[in-house]
């Protein structure tokens, strides 16, 4: 097994840090709106789903973008996994406390995928990705997607807690 590569901590790296300090503040400070184990799922699905599009789409044969500065996977590639889980969490803990119903589920959407779309533009800024044969209106779409996967593993994985613990009780 090769050893992880690093390279010189530089603005890319304080962004990735800065990122994940506030996100994983602004998380643990917000009233916990779900039981830990649904928590916990949506964390996992969030970074499974995120990074099977990027081993997807950011490797050969396709190859579309690089994550970092360098093509080679590295420590700070790894630092950028711990983005995923957290925004998973808000996204759908936003979801939640809004109480998101019926024709407001794709505004919703909309709005999550713009705001990512917003932060991967900022990212790019801080050459956290690079692009070879991609663009921001991809990743739009790969937004919208994602997003939706995610509200609908919440509410499967909601309402299957809840009836299994409404077994549970009986």
């Amino acid at each position: 097994m090769k050893p992880l590569y690093y390279h010189n901590f530089d603005a890319n790296d304080w962004f990735i840090v800065i990122c994940i300090l506030l996100s994983y503040a602004i998380a643990f400070r917000l009233p916990r709106a779900f039981p830990r184990p649904l928590t916990a799922l949506v964390a996992l699905f969030g970074i499974t789903l995120a990074k099977s599009a990027d081993h997807t789409l950011g490797i050969k044969p396709l190859d579309f973008y690089d994550t970092n500065e360098i093509p080679v996977f590295d420590a700070a590639d790894l630092a950028t996994w711990l983005l995923y889980p957290v925004a998973a969490y808000l996204f759908v803990y936003a979801y939640h406390r809004m109480r998101i119903r019926g024709l407001w589920h794709t505004a919703f959407i909309l709005a999550g995928a713009i705001g990512a779309a917003g932060f991967e533009l900022l990212c790019l800024a801080f050459h956290v990705f690079s692009y070879k044969e991609w663009t921001l209106a991809y990743s739009f779409v790969v937004y919208l997607v994602s997003q939706s996967l995610t509200i609908a593993f919440f509410r499967i994985a909601k309402r299957s807690y809840l009836a299994a613990k409404g077994r549970l009780r009986s």
